[in-house]
């Protein structure tokens, strides 16, 4: 299984590497949108070297929602944090898990992309079928990575921000359409730190004990 996986990875990783090679910089939203696909594509291949990860890493949630403004040291599912949020019984603070897909820190710039590339064209080139299960991991974390670089680059970008430069607008955001990451840091400052609602426990009722009633004849008196 690993040689076949590794086969098909070495043989889709050319195309998307010189698709990469030759953007410009900056190149066209259009340009990084048709690169993310192709990454995708490649990463649908890479994954098969490792074990079954996900987006949120959580066990009841696999494919659910990811919570991008999850405090530090909360898990990625949306569901699950949202829960604890308002203090539903039997979720739990739990770090980040290890199954789930690297995220890379934004901002994102055409030359982060570039030297993500470079590192999965040395990561691809070390890779064997006898190589270790760390090796498989990195290059894996790697083409997600990119994917999701490449993906964010492909969204428009005229936000004009001094500190995030060609970072993705929010178009919904106050005051007109803003710069996505300044959007965030500013939700972020104005809420605090999450608050949890924790539920107090109900007293548990006493229960008073029954007099016997006889419902049976009298015994006659002798």
């Amino acid at each position: 299984m690993i040689s076949y996986a590794l086969a098909e990875l070495r043989s889709k990783h050319p195309g998307v590497d010189d698709q990469m090679l030759y953007l410009p910089d900056p190149a066209d939203p259009t340009e990084y949108e048709t690169v993310a696909d192709q990454l995708w594509d490649l990463l649908l291949s890479a994954r098969n070297l490792v074990p079954a990860r996900s987006m949120t890493g959580c066990d009841l949630h696999p494919n659910g929602p990811v919570d991008t403004e999850r405090p530090e040291g909360w898990g990625n599912c949306l569901l699950c944090n949202q829960h604890r949020r308002i203090g539903r019984p039997g979720v739990r603070a739990a770090a980040k898990p290890a199954k789930a897909w690297a995220m890379p820190e934004p901002p994102f710039f055409h030359a982060t992309l570039m030297a993500t590339r470079k590192e999965i064209s040395d990561a691809v080139q070390d890779l064997d079928y006898r190589s270790h299960e760390d090796a498989f991991q990195h290059v894996v974390d790697l083409v997600h990575a990119a994917f999701v670089i490449a993906r964010e680059l492909s969204r428009p970008r005229i936000s004009g921000c001094q500190r995030h430069p060609g970072a993705p607008i929010d178009p919904a955001a106050d005051g007109g359409p803003r710069c996505l990451f300044c959007v965030g840091d500013e939700r972020r400052r104005r809420l605090g730190p999450p608050t949890v609602s924790v539920r107090p426990s109900r007293p548990v009722p006493q229960v008073r004990p029954r007099p016997h009633r006889f419902y049976g004849n009298k015994p006659s008196a002798r």
